[in-house]
This record gives C-alpha cells, sequence and structure tokens, in this order.
C-alpha cells in the first residue's frame, strides 16, 4: 500500500510503526506541520509544509501580544492552524495514496479531510481518546456532531480506556484500538540490572507542572532511608522558557534538600541517549497527570523494565497490575510511595516483572497487530459497517 499520515509532529511514539511499514514493503509519505526538537528520521524523512500563510500572521500576532506570557502560545496552530491546500493537494496528485490517516479533530484535520473527500481518497482519523470513557465523556452537542462530520468517521486509537477498570464504561463507535507499536530492544537475559549497586530509578516527561517531578522527587526522598542503594534519575524536555524555568525550580529544590548524588536531571535527550538511560534503569515510573497515552510506558516494558504508571493515562492498562508492574491512584503520593517501596523491596521482583514486561511487549504491541487493525477497519469501511 501507499501510506500518507499527516501529523503535527514526527513523534518518537510513531517510529517503530514506520518501521514496520517499511518492513512490511509499503511505500510511505510522512508529513508534518512542524520539525520538533529531536526527531529520528531514520525510517522515513518528513515533508514538513506547516500552515497556510494567514495562520502563521495569525500566530505570530498572538505570539507576539497577549500570548507572550502563555506557555502554550506557540500551539495555538496545532487547534486553529488551516493547511496549505494546494501544497498538500499536490503531494497528494504526485504519491497517489492508498490510504491517508489523519490526527487529532482540529481545524487542520478538517481542512485536510475535505480535501481528501474532494479527492475520493480513503481516510482513517488517528487520535488517543480512549476506546471505552465513561458515558459524560463522550460529547454530542451540536458543536461535536460537526466537528465529527467533518472528520473522518472511522478512529483509531492507541488508548483502550483511561485507568485500568471497564466497568459501566461505553465504547465509541467506530472506534478501534491498537496499542503502541514497539520493537524489543533489550531482552532480559542481556539486561544488566542494579549496576553499581543501586536501584537505579526513571523518570520521563517535559518539564512543566501536570508532570508531576516534584512529587516524585518526595516520594524518593521518603524511601531513600529504608533504600539508601536507589538512585533517580530524571529526563525530560526543557525546550522553551517556561521548561527551562520549571527545569531550574526542580534542580534548585533537589540542591536545596541535598540530593544532588543520589538524583540526577537531565534535559533535550536524543533518542540513542535516552536509550542508553533505559538500558541502565531497572524500575521505570511515570507519575504525570492528564496523559492522553503515554508512549514511554512500552517503550520501557521493550527494554525489558517493570512499569509504575498513574491512572489518569490513557495506557495505565497496558500495565499489568502486579506482573509487569504496578498503578497508582492519580496524584496520590502516599498511593505511589507504597507502589514503590513494594518493589524496592525485592529485586528477584523487579527482574521478574521486567521479564514479564519484554514478554508482553513481544506478544501484543508488534506491528502484525497494528496492520490487522488497520485492514480491519478499510475493510469495515468497505461494507459500510
Amino acid at each position: 500500500m501507499r501510506i500518507v499520515y499527516i501529523v503535527p509532529r514526527y513523534h518518537q511514539n510513531m517510529i517503530a510503526t514506520m518501521k514496520g511499514w517499511k518492513d512490511h514493503g509499503d511505500s510511505l509519505c510522512l508529513i508534518t506541520q512542524y520539525c520538533g526538537s529531536v526527531e529520528d528520521h531514520s525510517w522515513v524523512e518528513p515533508i514538513v509544509i506547516g500552515y497556510s500563510w494567514i495562520s502563521r500572521f495569525i500566530s505570530w500576532i498572538y505570539a507576539n501580544t497577549s500570548g507572550k506570557r502563555n506557555p502554550y502560545a506557540k500551539n495555538l496552530n496545532l487547534k486553529y492552524g488551516i493547511p496549505p491546500v494546494h501544497k498538500l493537494a499536490g503531494i497528494f496528485r504526485n504519491f497517489h495514496p492508498d490510504l491517508v490517516i489523519l490526527r487529532e479533530r482540529s481545524l487542520y484535520t478538517i481542512g485536510c479531510f475535505l480535501i481528501c473527500r474532494r479527492m475520493h481518497l480513503r481516510v482513517i482519523l488517528y487520535n488517543q481518546s480512549p476506546l471505552w470513557a465513561e458515558p459524560g465523556e463522550f460529547k454530542d452537542d451540536i458543536s461535536h456532531r460537526i466537528v465529527r462530520r467533518l472528520t473522518p468517521r472511522y478512529r483509531l486509537t492507541t488508548s483502550h480506556q483511561k485507568g485500568i477498570c471497564i466497568d459501566g464504561k461505553i465504547r465509541e463507535r467506530y472506534a478501534y484500538f491498537t496499542p503502541f507499536v514497539m520493537g524489543p530492544a533489550c531482552a532480559p537475559e542481556n539486561k544488566k540490572y542494579f549496576q553499581n549497586g543501586h536501584i537505579n530509578i526513571m523518570e520521563t516527561g517535559k518539564y512543566e507542572k501536570r508532570k508531576n517531578h516534584f512529587m516524585m522527587v518526595n516520594v524518593f526522598e521518603k524511601l531513600l532511608p529504608d533504600y539508601p542503594e536507589a538512585r533517580l534519575t530524571i529526563v525530560g524536555e526543557a525546550a522553551d522558557r517556561f521548561q527551562r524555568e520549571y527545569f531550574d525550580r526542580l534542580s534548585e529544590y533537589i540542591s536545596d534538600h541535598h540530593l544532588e548524588e543520589v538524583i540526577v536531571l537531565k534535559k533535550n535527550l536524543s533518542r540513542a541517549e535516552m536509550g542508553k538511560e533505559y538500558q541502565k534503569a531497572d524500575i521505570f515510573v511515570l507519575p504525570s497527570t492528564g496523559e492522553p497515552a503515554s508512549v514511554s510506558i512500552a517503550e520501557a516494558m521493550a527494554y525489558s523494565i517493570p512499569v509504575i504508571g498513574g491512572t489518569d493515562n490513557g495506557t495505565a492498562d497496558y500495565i499489568s497490575d502486579g506482573i509487569t508492574g504496578a498503578v497508582f491512584k492519580d496524584k496520590d503520593e502516599k498511593d505511589l510511595f507504597d507502589k514503590m517501596k513494594a518493589m524496592l523491596e525485592d529485586r528477584t521482583v523487579i527482574m521478574n516483572m521486567g521479564k514479564a514486561a519484554y514478554q508482553d511487549i513481544l506478544d501484543r504491541f508488534q506491528f502484525k497487530d497494528y496492520y490487522a487493525t488497520i485492514c480491519q477497519i478499510m475493510s469495515d469501511q468497505d461494507r459500510g459497517v
């Protein structure tokens, strides 16, 4: 097949999927709105087409006026930007795609979808809204109905649900779930656990409030008297002024609490550098809240690492509680403390959970499963199911 993806940027959670298409023998065209500060173009080189001139003009005005104090001012075009119509149509005419996959429901996606419909191209929407959601989470007012009519009906999601309990939730019609594609990275027999005699804990997330880095440091500090061999590495992005300010505050906090010898902060690492951090880690913790669907859980599992994550995450149920890791209540510091303590108490448990996590990647997170879901959606489209 000839596949076109249109996404805001080439996120690392797409890399294994792009490799899967290439290995399968398909042709790829990846179109993005912008290029991120850290990207790996080993499998596909994105075509950065940006936005229409009017979107760029409005965004520039906002960013330089009332948006100066808004850390998310730069994201205005992600929600309200409009694609450059002629440039996009030209790419479609030259590439002749069999399938176009659009990211999120936004004005940009609406513009792309209308072009696809005019050119009679098959389209699927990909976003991270859960397959199963609470009844009140599914919006059915007039504005949401209009948006759904102006975007693809059939939707692919990497989020099965928020949390780990499906009771009382409803499934959205025309939505299909498949987990992130994740290639195995380090088998348990090749994993060097407890390097330098330490239990090495890794945490990732942009340096911003919702990632709950301060909560993580607080919990680690409370655990340290009982587990002096524990070490914590926090890795995140500090790409703009707001993130750098958060990074500085966190660094100062660690210094004030005399934790510099046991907590290391790292920022803006490349994919290869991230791989080295995963290689060293024995336990992975994701304390953040408001996560649509974090790929880092699957990444850690691919390195034979047990995972601890919070319930306010669309990939929380990637974790088999008690088998490949543990799930704590969102923003509940005591529950996070208890889950980390239980894991730190037994190194054999850490290794056994890491082995189970790696096997889970092999069993459930491969491209063949993603491809089968894509084929199922296309078949259902043809049959009008």
